[in-house]
């Protein structure tokens, strides 16, 4: 869920800073300008947000302790040539 908050504000932020830019020029808002920097801003955080949070890092590490598991166990004894 925070990642959909966090990508959500950034977002609306995007939005009201490219508009308070324009307005300040007196220049007009181009609308696909504006919507593509809210879309790639969001994206973006989203994937900051997902990379850095803590709660998918145990998932991501039980494959891993399998793998060194069973490889440590192909090892064990004395090698015969």
């Amino acid at each position: 869920m925070m990642i959909v908050v966090a990508s959500i504000a950034v977002a609306i932020v995007c939005f009201i800073l490219y508009t308070l830019d324009r307005k300040s020029k007196s220049e007009p808002i181009d609308w696909t300008q504006a919507s593509k920097l809210s879309v790639f801003g969001g994206i973006i955080t989203a994937g900051v947000v997902f990379a850095t949070s803590g709660e998918n890092i145990p998932d991501l590490t039980k494959p891993l302790q399998a793998i060194v598991s069973e490889t440590q166990d192909m090892f064990v004894g004395v090698p015969t040539f």
